[in-house]
């Protein structure tokens, strides 16, 4: 009898949700507020300026969404709120629960993270990479073995680096760290070998520090294909509709290498190849 009521209460409860899903474009609308959830120390696709601003490349789409939104509803103006938010899995609860409403940071597309949110067309492609010490460079998978590596837990780069020490049959001590501040600062104070994170962020941690940047080396090849999206609730379709839009509308226009140029090209990464070919391919027609 219990186990029928309680099956009874999960049905009860699961229908409510399916009839209630988020309505994000609602919400704006009453309150003309857009809540952005992002990375805090993943430049240079989300981080804090020297002024302690919110900005990177996705915060850039990201905010060009907020504008596509605000045009949309017919409003004056949209207030856009940032939270900081590190852990995978406060990032995901985050947007399952409504407490956010698009995560813009450096997200890998999974389908796993299907299961619990959704994704906007994809903003980026990356790969896993490990930065080291020229000191003690670490330039391809070999030279792994008997290293000291940091990751950050719950990300794809961990479950990547797992698996190659699995393959290869590597002595690799793995070092879980919180965030990716502190797998720099663990990596430079000689506590690790190298640090696992995707190679964007590797980029854009090595120059927010012009006078370090020749102490680094980094693995010459990804370990792992990354696409990244911006997360937001699962099932509300009229949401990541307008969010595809204007990202859509960014990639048919020429301001999306700017935006490029502004996060990555400065810093001497060329746009690839293969970005260039995911911007062509999802400039997708009104």
């Amino acid at each position: 009898m219990r186990a029928l009521i309680a099956v009874s209460l999960i049905l009860m409860f699961a229908s409510a949700n399916a009839e209630n899903p988020i309505d994000t474009l609602k919400r704006v609308a009453e309150t003309g507020e857009f809540r952005i959830g992002y990375v805090p120390d993943a430049p240079p696709l989300s981080f804090h300026d020297s002024k302690g601003n919110v900005v990177g490349y996705s915060i850039d789409l990201c905010r060009h969404i907020a504008s596509t939104i605000r045009d949309d509803l017919g409003l004056e103006s949209i207030d856009i709120t940032f939270t900081p938010l590190i852990a995978m899995e406060d990032r995901l609860s985050a947007v399952e629960n409504g407490d956010i409403d698009i995560e813009c940071g450096a997200t890998t597309v999974t389908l796993s993270r299907r299961q619990r949110v959704d994704f906007t067309l994809m903003t980026f492609i990356t790969g896993s990479a490990v930065l080291s010490r020229k000191s003690s460079p670490i330039d391809n998978v070999d030279d792994l073995a008997g290293a000291k590596i940091a990751v950050v837990p719950g990300t794809t780069t961990e479950d990547v680096m797992r698996r190659v020490i699995e393959v290869n049959e590597f002595d690799v001590d793995l070092q879980l760290v919180e965030s990716h501040d502190e797998g720099m600062e663990v990596l430079n104070s000689r506590k690790v070998t190298g640090f696992a994170t995707d190679r964007a962020m590797l980029i854009g941690h090595v120059f927010r520090n012009e006078n370090a940047k020749n102490q680094y080396a980094l693995t010459r090849s990804a370990l792992s294909f990354e696409p990244y999206a911006m997360m937001i609730p699962r099932g509300d379709t009229k949401f990541r509709l307008i969010a595809d839009k204007a990202l859509a509308s960014l990639y048919r226009s020429a301001r999306i290498r700017r935006v490029y140029h502004n996060w990555f090209g400065r810093y001497g990464e060329p746009l690839s190849p293969i970005v260039e070919a995911m911007y062509q391919f999802q400039a997708v027609g009104e």
